[in-house]
């Protein structure tokens, strides 16, 4: 696609006079390209030059879903023309996908897992809870007392003079009052902690005070948007560890590392598009999410089998044995990668 410049009559970083057939300053060498547009003019600029297609997405539409391999192995061999390029291709891709991803699951997916059951728990004459109430002073029981009004659960100033214990043992915590404990500014954050402690819920991790571990709970809607939004970037820099991965398989090969780069970016885009395609599938209720995820593994994995096959030229046996050792050390990263993103996303939220 030939980039459209409007060109000028003078270079504005050095005032040199230009040529209309000059695309660059001879002498300090900016693009002689006018860039104080309306915005109009720049969305459309950058439709043009970077979102638009030609004749080459014909040919790569076809290349790309069914003969795997073969994009990776042109671009390699210098044909960069022929078809889309890998980044172009890894970036629309992976907006598809994460575009899915954000349509179809609910922003308050955390919460519902949490009120379906999750973590609530009916407190059964439980020895650890009984010593952490004994541990309570009684100016602290009458906070939690009116703590525990507030969301509508069982006080332990209203016993009647039963044991505490006793009665704590009908009592069903709830994640929404937790929710609604961490929301209201008139409890103190040590009087929260000490009511966290009575519960199942636990988020004691490394640097993870209870300020932000009750930041976490009253936004935790807030929390996954924002780690959903963080997934993109930790997937695109787990791809460097990919190809990493590809090199030392077949370090043999002699093969440039860029080259397992850009087989890492083209692989990833076609699990994008399957995924995707997988899941705007699942939310309108076409398919079972079981049965969608494993049709979806299937292809994917098929797929990255016979690209493999077909770019290195070895036996099938052979490319089976790197296939499951690559998959094994990739899914421990993948796994590893979004726990991290999840703590980070959590720390500095």
């Amino acid at each position: 696609m030939i980039k459209q410049r409007r060109k000028l009559d003078i270079c504005l970083n050095c005032r040199l006079p230009l040529k209309l057939e000059d695309n660059f300053c001879p002498q300090c060498g900016q693009e002689n390209h006018d860039q104080n547009v309306s915005l109009f003019v720049f969305l459309n600029d950058f439709i043009t030059n970077y979102l638009s297609f030609d004749s080459s997405l014909y040919r790569t539409i076809p290349a790309f879903l069914l003969k795997p391999g073969k994009i990776t192995k042109a671009f390699n061999e210098g044909k960069r023309r022929r078809y889309l390029h890998p980044i172009r291709l890894y970036l629309i891709l992976s907006l598809f996908y994460f575009f899915a991803i954000s349509a179809v699951v609910p922003p308050n997916l955390f919460d519902q897992l949490m009120s379906a059951g999750l973590w609530d728990m009916t407190i059964e004459d439980n020895d650890r809870v009984k010593m952490k109430l004994d541990e309570i002073p009684e100016k602290d029981r009458q906070e939690l007392d009116s703590m525990l009004n507030i969301v509508g659960s069982y006080s332990l100033g209203s016993l009647g003079g039963k044991n505490a214990q006793d009665t704590l043992g009908t009592v069903k915590l709830k994640w929404r009052d937790i929710k609604m404990m961490a929301q209201d500014t008139d409890i103190s954050d040590s009087s929260f902690y000490r009511a966290m402690e009575t519960t199942d819920f636990n988020f004691n991790l490394p640097y993870l005070g209870i300020t932000q571990q009750r930041k976490f709970i009253g936004n935790s809607n807030l929390y996954v948007s924002n780690s959903a939004r963080n997934l993109p970037i930790m997937m695109f820099v787990l791809l460097p560890f990919f190809a990493l991965l590809l090199k030392i398989l077949y370090i043999r090969h002699k093969k440039f590392y860029v080259e397992h780069l850009i087989h890492s970016l083209v692989l990833h885009a076609f699990a994008y598009l399957i995924y995707g395609l997988g899941i705007s599938i699942m939310a309108f209720h076409f398919a079972d999410f079981g049965y969608t995820i494993f049709i979806c593994f299937l292809v994917v994995t098929t797929y990255a089998y016979i690209s493999l096959l077909n770019l290195h030229g070895q036996g099938w046996f052979k490319t089976l044995v790197k296939f499951n050792i690559l998959g094994l050390v990739y899914l421990n990263l993948l796994i590893i990668g979004v726990l991290m993103e999840l703590y980070i996303s959590l720390l500095v939220f």
